[in-house]
């Protein structure tokens, strides 16, 4: 079903809300393609390839220039932000605003489920446990089948489809249509609960570090970032489900508040990705070198985070290596290696393996100060 125009008549509204949407949006879009620059710098600065999580926040971010492209469509030739009535003066004006709002929403399908995957596989890398493992994949699966649903619904919305955009065909007792404001409002319930349980995958994970409280704090802060992306999509929920509940009466006008949303929600989401990829940036600016700022733990703890497996493999030839958390506590991981034996002891068993064999998990190993490290010759400390 189409959405319901409301026959009461109030005065013409003239104010044009369009050059806002489209100011906000590029700016916003500047910002984000900044920041993912960045995270590529990042990268290079530690000598690190682009990882599976780095291609698709790249491809997330193109997707999503491209809605935000049909969305200035819709503002500019579909009078998005201007009053309804005045649209419907033009008849290819409204052919313009739902046909590229079609558009729109393909390209939002995916680029919703693009930012989800690269933030999941990003997890999956830093927290190589099996906890995060069946989480993450759980909800990447959940993530692509939503992504499919919502094209499959979008390709079927009006039979036939082009009755969603020639709006007369509506009419016609042969044309099926889904009512597209209850479709937003259940696309939006969807997403909402994929995105909270993704921001609150990493924290149960954070919190095993054997780390202070206020550096622990600040590592789930990063991470709670992405959840102003989360307060978006709630808020486009909201509005669509009040457009459902109190009828569109203006589709143009009252539309402007749910497709600013969804603008900023994969935006920002794209940068609450970013942002803890980006302490070599960091660094280089403040230390003029990206690995400057206290790379030594502190003088009573090592604290190791990962498993071998998921990282780059560096100094192979030189035997094991392990990869160190900055005595800050910031989020950027350094790889150090060496050719040596690795003996952990306590009061009731003693282990040695050589190092390139440890598989280290996220909870880590503490070494107090009675730890010892010796390879075969003398010892190191």
């Amino acid at each position: 079903m189409a959405p319901t125009e409301d026959k009461t008549q109030l005065p013409l509204d003239y104010s044009n809300s369009g050059p806002g949407i489209i100011v906000g949006s590029y700016v916003l879009a500047l910002i984000t393609t900044i920041i993912v620059a960045l995270r590529c710098w990042a990268r290079r600065l530690t000598s690190l390839p682009l990882g599976l999580d780095d291609y698709l926040i790249l491809s997330c971010l193109l997707m999503h220039h491209l809605f935000v492209c049909f969305c200035t469509l819709v503002v500019i030739r579909g009078g998005l932000g201007r009053d309804m009535r005045i649209v419907a003066q033009d008849p290819s004006a409204v052919v313009a605003l739902f046909k590229f709002l079609f558009m729109a929403e393909i390209s939002y399908a995916f680029s919703c489920t693009l930012v989800k995957l690269s933030v999941l596989a990003f997890y999956l890398k830093i927290f190589p446990t099996r906890t995060v493992r069946v989480i993450s994949t759980t909800l990447g699966l959940i993530s692509i089948s939503w992504t499919i649903a919502m094209q499959v619904v979008n390709l079927l919305q009006c039979r036939p489809l082009k009755a969603f955009w020639y709006r007369e065909l509506q009419q016609l007792p042969t044309t099926k249509c889904i009512d597209i404001i209850l479709y937003f409002v259940g696309n939006s319930i969807s997403n909402c609960v994929v995105d909270f349980c993704t921001i609150v995958v990493p924290v149960q994970e954070v919190l095993k570090l054997q780390i202070s409280r206020s550096r622990k704090i600040g590592v789930c802060a990063i991470f709670l970032l992405s959840g102003i992306a989360f307060a978006a999509s709630l808020t486009r929920t909201l509005c669509t489900a009040q457009m459902y509940k109190h009828g569109t009466h203006n589709f143009s006008k009252q539309f402007v508040a749910p497709g600013l949303a969804t603008i900023v929600e994969v935006y920002v989401a794209i940068v609450g990705a970013c942002l803890p990829t980006l302490i070599p940036v960091y660094r280089k600016l403040r230390y003029a070198h990206p690995n400057s700022a206290k790379r030594a733990a502190s003088a009573d703890e090592i604290i190791t985070v990962g498993d071998l497996s998921n990282r780059v493999r560096l100094g192979a030839a030189n035997g094991g290596y392990f990869d160190r958390v900055s005595g800050e506590g910031e989020f950027a991981l350094t790889p150090y290696c060496g050719n040596f034996q690795v003996n952990i002891s306590s009061q009731d068993n003693q282990l040695s393996l050589p190092a390139d064999s440890l598989e280290l998990s996220l909870q880590g190993i503490i070494v107090k100060q009675n730890r010892t490290w010796s390879d075969n010759t003398k010892p190191l400390g």
